[in-house]
């Protein structure tokens, strides 16, 4: 058993919508809402808040300041903005960059409770390699946005030449409200959504992939000088999705069109997110969107153990934090648009093995991956407990080397793999649903091939019946010797 892991929940109505939002699209284990400093305990017995929300994720640090202020009615709009902008927009500055500070002083004195008595459970990266996304949710002007512009969402205007302090210069020429530029200048870029633009943004991209990818292009485009004016974040997102990321790179324009661009200025204007939403590639994508979740929920199913505590030993390994956490990363690294294609096989894995009444039943994934990315590998075994197999201990114990042999047997049919994920359940149907009684998960880079290494596979794959990697059977509980159903999917792009 490993130690169980406190998280918060929000102290507010937007802090606790926020957390739901992170929960399902960055996933609890890297998500933690309400993280503390222990600079202030020793004299006031508790921690000072740092961040309303934290996630940590490989290199990436996203850390988010969640203000709601009331919009003044009562007052001209120029001096309501002006106010409102100072105590949402540029206290949350203030917080974030604090935040920032203190992660990169004392990065081993972060605590996700107010007491600091459980310290923050991910490790987080080193300075060199750590990426820093800040961002600002500022609620509580929409109502007034949407009534100034005469727009259903009303989301603020993006216009990047805006810096600082112009924000809420009355005297500015062109002064206009509900307009939003480069908001800390001179500084890490601050990224101000206001809570309708952050939960349409997180209905888009809902891994943490896909939104850091998006936090990386958009930072990057209102420095570049390139951006003129957007009618707002939900125009934004749908060109993002419409040209960009249609062609795999995070960027705002289309390829065709990005040399041509390079010293021009763009201007994107209102209508591009009812375009989008009404074509047949967002109905088709939010289909397999839905469908996907499959792989979130196997991630989450995981996840859960290490959250309590409950994690147990496989081969040899004593259940920690750490160790699960590296492998469910490399599941939760994977994009929207693999995940739609992992999950597909998983499911029809799932289904036949309950359906057909499999005692053990294996298939693998590969995913055609970009130049540059980590080649990664899945390997799904369904193997169900009976008596012949022992205790449930005996049972956990048989089935983790089972599924150390099949990964060692992918990384020597697949040489260029460089690391291989696998997941094994006891599964079955129940009310129409297929469930699992137990899960193991095993992250395996490229072996070294020892002579020692070599000698225990072959020991391993004689035990567990294969043959050759590229001509694998298993023999099922029907007594029917049939061919292994592994399959290699590939993505064309």
């Amino acid at each position: 058993m490993s130690t169980s892991i406190k998280r918060g929940e929000g102290y507010t109505a937007t802090e606790q919508a926020l957390a739901g939002f992170a929960d399902r699209s960055f996933l609890r284990l890297w998500s933690y809402p309400n993280t503390f400093n222990d600079r202030t305990k020793s004299s006031t017995g508790s921690g000072q808040e740092i961040a309303d929300l934290m996630v940590v994720f490989g290199p990436h640090v996203l850390i988010f300041s969640d203000k709601d202020i009331a919009w003044q009615e009562d007052k001209p709009t120029g001096l309501a903005w002006s106010r409102w902008y100072k105590r949402a927009v540029a206290s949350s500055i203030g917080q974030l960059e604090g935040a920032e500070r203190w992660i990169d002083k004392h990065p081993d004195r972060i605590f996700v409770d107010q007491m600091c008595e459980q310290r923050l459970p991910i490790a987080l990266p080193p300075k060199e390699k750590r990426i820093t996304h800040l961002i600002a949710v500022a609620n509580g002007a929409n109502t007034a946005s949407r009534k100034y512009f005469g727009h259903t969402r009303g989301t603020f205007m993006l216009q990047p030449s805006l810096k600082g302090a112009s924000h809420v210069d009355l005297e500015r020429q062109h002064f206009r409200p509900f307009t939003l530029g480069d908001t800390n200048a001179d500084g890490t870029f601050v990224h101000v959504f206001d809570q309708a633009a952050l939960e349409l943004l997180m209905r888009e991209l809902n891994t943490v992939t896909d939104f850091t990818n998006y936090l990386h292009a958009r930072a990057r485009f209102f420095r570049s000088g390139q951006l003129a004016i957007a009618a707002g974040e939900d125009d934004l997102i749908a060109t993002y999705m419409m040209n960009a990321f249609s062609d795999g790179k995070a960027a705002f324009i289309p390829r065709k069109l990005r040399i041509k661009a390079r010293r021009k200025t763009v201007v994107i204007p209102e209508g591009q997110y009812e375009t989008y939403v009404s074509s047949a590639l967002y109905r088709d994508f939010m289909d397999a969107t839905e469908l996907s979740r499959l792989w979130d929920r196997t991630i989450e199913m995981i996840s859960d153990d290490v959250l309590k505590g409950t994690s147990i030993e496989l081969l040899g390994h004593s259940p920690s934090t750490d160790l699960a956490e590296r492998g469910l990363r490399v599941m939760a690294a994977e994009n929207r648009r693999n995940r739609m294609q992992l999950a597909q096989v998983l499911w029809s894995a799932l289904e036949r093995a309950v359906d057909e009444g499999f005692a053990r039943f294996i298939r693998r994934a590969m995913i055609a991956r970009s130049h540059g990315e980590r080649k990664v590998g899945y390997v799904f075994l369904s193997v169900a407990h009976d008596k012949s197999l022992g205790t449930q201990d005996e049972y956990r114990e048989y089935r983790g080397k089972m599924l150390e042999t099949y990964c060692l047997a992918f990384f020597s049919e697949q040489p260029q793999l460089e690391t291989v994920v696998g997941i094994a359940l006891d599964i079955y149907r129940r009310d129409g649903e297929i469930r699992s009684k137990s899960e193991d998960l095993l992250v395996m880079d490229a072996p070294d091939w020892t002579p020692e290494l070599k000698e225990s596979f072959a020991i391993g794959r004689e035990a567990f019946g294969l043959a050759e990697p590229k001509d694998l059977e298993r023999t099922f509980r029907r007594g029917r010797r049939i061919r292994s159903p592994f399959r290699t999917v590939r993505q064309k792009r």
